[in-house]
């Protein structure tokens, strides 16, 4: 390499780990603030949610690790709200039925009106389809909030009501969210880079939510009915992957705000292999390309940027050694920040999780950067058994018979 292609090298270097510096000090101190506020909010709300109708929607397809428990981890749940649950698939014979006829009689022997319906696919996306089906009924229009809570999400002793605050004390908040951390449940290659990416990277969304807290990630999040009902309910979502993307969008488009409340959901992981953990995040990635695909040009530039800086640096070493050296350690220094910020938001600081904190960086910029360039490759992806592809503008088309 000639010198002055060299020197080039060293300066995008320089360049590129001072802007990931500066940007993960921003994510950082922007996650810190809206931890204070959501405590702010929390004791604002205080009392608020005595007596508030809430309407949680459990859709569920197939047997995902501890079912049972997670269906009738509401009985344990912290609000003050009153609380009804519907769980529903869109199958009698789906395996999830069977478990949900298992948690019925002990909902309903708490005292809990639980319910379950059943509602046939009516677009590509199931879940929007069976959210769509639910907002519809009965139940959804005599509650004055909705939450839906996927099937995979432990609720036993979570602060509902944090994550009801915004709805309650913003006039013109539509939804909020919670961003959430997997609880590896399984050894082995998958669940550990799942773990490193959803708690140790800059995707983790305990920390993600600080640089876009007026996004939506769908699992966890609680809505007004009436600002649902002012887009039209999910009937028109069932076309898009990301029928979260798409609703914040629509919410947003409404004159509705939509809120990161910053209280902790637990997912339970499950025990796919190494391949399936990198299919599963190229199907979030895939939802970008379709509906925010400038936000996917990102990725390489920041959430997993450690690679590409220390190469160019290591092209530049011998004609620029200084900033070469400048531009390895900022990135460096920035991708300890990184694990250290998203394993703390994370809950992962405590004793017996520092042991695998030196993995977290290598593992998960390696699975992000091999999702990435699978939903460059594709826009066809598999859900639940299902082939889907997105097409342009996010619209999501079936491709099998079913």
């Amino acid at each position: 390499m000639s010198e002055s292609l060299g020197a080039l090298a060293a300066w995008i270097a320089l360049a590129w780990a001072g802007l990931l510096v500066w940007l993960t000090i921003g994510a950082s101190l922007r996650r810190a603030v809206l931890e204070r506020d959501a405590k702010a909010a929390r004791e604002q709300a205080s009392g608020v949610a005595r007596g508030v109708s809430v309407l949680i929607i459990r859709p569920c397809a197939g047997v995902d690790e501890g079912l049972l428990d997670n269906l009738c981890s509401i009985l344990a749940v912290d609000s003050q709200a009153t609380l009804s649950l519907l769980m529903c698939a869109d199958d009698p014979t789906d395996p999830a039925v069977a478990v949900i006829q298992q948690a019925l009689p002990r909902l309903r022997a708490a005292g809990l009106d639980a319910q379950l319906e059943i509602h046939p696919p009516t677009g590509p996306n199931r879940k929007a389809s069976l959210l769509a089906a639910a907002l519809a009924g009965a139940q959804a229009r005599a509650a004055e909030l909705v939450v839906n809570v996927d099937s995979n999400v432990d609720l036993r002793d979570y602060d509902l009501d944090s994550l009801l605050a915004p709805l309650l004390t913003g006039a013109r908040v539509g939804a909020s969210w919670a961003p959430w951390v997997e609880v590896r449940s399984a050894a082995g290659l998958g669940p550990r880079a799942s773990e490193a990416v959803l708690g140790g990277s800059l995707a983790a969304f305990p920390l993600l939510c600080g640089l876009d807290p007026g996004g939506l990630v769908g699992k966890l999040w609680a809505a007004r009915r009436e600002a649902l009902e002012g887009i039209g309910g999910f009937a028109p979502l069932v076309d898009y992957l990301g029928e979260d993307f798409e609703m914040a969008r629509r919410l947003g488009a409404a004159g509705w705000s939509v809120e990161v409340a910053p209280v902790l959901g637990r997912s339970r992981g499950g025990a796919g292999g190494f391949a399936k953990v990198v299919e599963r995040l190229a199907r979030w990635l895939l939802v970008l390309r379709g509906q925010r695909p400038l936000l996917l040009l990102t990725y390489p530039l920041f959430f997993f940027a450690t690679p590409g800086i220390l190469a160019l640096a290591a092209l530049g070493a011998r004609a620029r050694p200084l900033e070469a050296l400048v531009a390895a350690s900022m990135a460096v220094a920035a991708r300890a920040l990184i694990t250290l910020a998203a394993r703390y938001w994370s809950g992962r600081m405590g004793a017996g999780h520092y042991g695998g904190a030196l993995l977290d960086a290598p593992l998960s910029d390696l699975s992000l950067a091999l999702a990435w360039l699978r939903a460059l490759a594709s826009r066809e992806v598999s859900w639940r058994g299902h082939r889907l592809r997105v097409a342009r503008g996010g619209r999501l088309e079936a491709l099998d018979a079913d």
